[in-house]
């Protein structure tokens, strides 16, 4: 996410706005072009302040070449296009610049980059990726919109729920780190350290289930803008049963397989935090439900507001449940006040989405998952004793493949319809 794109709120409402006029040149070069200039304005504010503040702390006027690197980076940042190309549903094209610019930053840090003062070279490369990344998104973005400046562009109403999104990141950002900092000051160093390993899987596992809902509101607000809420609610039924069959096994098994993930992430030293990892495990089907809730619902439907009011609530109440449980539990205090700050996020979430989540979560479906995950659990813990290995990586693999095995096949046995869609989807 850009500087100034992130200062307000522009990756997520951008591809919202983009993806309600895609159909229309005319209107999609409009929004792209009042977008672009207020992202440009922001990028420059922010440049300039970072430029000003650098005169006032020594380290950064000792390293004025890095600086400059990083005051060019956010000054050609709003031609990443990033929200223009997902709101486009231009994936394809993402994914293929994606890997040949990265492909040619790894040859160019292996050539370049021998030695720890080698830096500059390595921030000057990253550099070389942005731009080119910015000449390839402009010369491809040509075939949608025009580059002609138009002169009835207006801006005003698009600051506010930019407004609204940059404060619920900004939210997000606050009491996803919050606990990290909170448990340095309050337990020291080394439980930070049990913490990070605890979290790890969890951050993982998260980034798998909440990126369905990241691909898909494009998708939704094109549905909203064009009215057609039918289509909406059948591909929102979709998308909340995918979410359960992906989030429901999962939580279960590192439920179950703890131990090992903490061994394989950080060795025997690490096991203090088996026990705070299972209590954040939750967050996975929580979190992804607060996805569907979110990225889902709220944002396509213009109720930011609420959505800034949850994650906000849940900020809040990570931070008083941090102060009370951290100084007596420590690290299990501050994954429990995790835990709840994310129960109070998706509560709160669901009470200003449920005229859209009524008739759109199949029971049905969510009792196929569950049934399956505990008989697949206990499947796995009456066997775990016939396969017992001191590397953690086979035992998980081993594990891991007996589990969602079962688990499978259980679902094909029921006839669920949900697994047969990812099939066919993969086929």
């Amino acid at each position: 996410m850009c500087f100034g794109g992130f200062f307000l709120g522009i990756s997520t409402y951008g591809i919202r706005a983009v993806a309600k006029v895609r159909e229309d040149k005319e209107e999609l070069t409009k929004v792209f072009q009042e977008l672009t200039l207020i992202n440009i304005f922001m990028s420059v504010i922010v440049s300039i302040l970072l430029l000003f503040v650098s005169f006032g702390v020594e380290q950064l006027r000792s390293e004025m070449g890095l600086l400059l690197i990083t005051c060019i980076t956010i000054l050609v940042s709003p031609l990443s296009l990033n929200w223009f190309y997902s709101g486009i549903e231009e994936y394809s094209y993402i994914t293929k610049r994606s890997i040949l610019l990265k492909f040619i930053s790894l040859i160019l840090t292996f050539l370049l980059v021998k030695k720890p003062n080698d830096y500059i070279v390595y921030a000057s490369i990253t550099l070389f990726s942005i731009l080119s990344s910015n000449i390839l998104n402009i010369l491809q973005s040509r075939k949608f919109i025009s580059f002609k400046l138009r002169n009835d562009l207006k801006f005003k109403h698009h600051l506010k729920p930019m407004w609204y999104l940059f404060a619920s990141l900004l939210a997000v950002n606050v009491y996803t780190n919050l606990d990290t900092v909170m448990l340095g000051f309050i337990s020291g160093n080394s439980a930070v350290g049990l913490y990070s390993v605890a979290t790890k899987v969890k951050w993982i596992l998260l980034s798998l289930v909440t990126s369905i809902s990241t691909v898909l509101l494009p998708r939704f607000s094109f549905y909203i803008s064009q009215k057609d809420i039918s289509k909406f609610r059948e591909v929102l039924r979709e998308s909340i049963s995918v979410i359960f069959f992906i989030s429901i096994p999962l939580t279960v098994f590192f439920l179950i397989e703890a131990r090992d993930s903490i061994l394989l992430l950080g060795g025997n030293k690490y096991l203090d935090a088996t026990l705070t990892m299972q209590v954040l495990m939750p967050i996975l089907l929580i979190s992804g439900f607060s996805n569907i809730t979110g990225n889902q619902i709220l944002i396509p439907t213009g109720r930011e507001k609420y959505f800034m009011l949850a994650v906000s609530s849940g900020a809040f109440v990570n931070l008083i449940l941090n102060f009370l449980l951290m100084p007596k539990y420590g690290i299990l205090g501050g994954g429990l006040a995790t835990l709840f700050a994310e129960i109070t996020q998706m509560v709160i979430q669901v009470k200003y989405s449920i005229d859209f989540l009524q008739k759109s979560i199949s029971v049905s479906s969510i009792f196929k998952f569950i049934f399956s995950a505990i008989i697949s659990a206990l499947i796995l813990l009456l066997t775990r004793s016939l396969f017992i290995y001191k590397d953690a990586l086979i035992q998980l693999t081993v594990s891991g493949l007996l589990f969602f095995l079962i688990y499978v096949s259980l679902l094909l046995l029921l006839r669920d319809k949900t697994i047969k869609n990812v099939f066919g989807n993969l086929k």
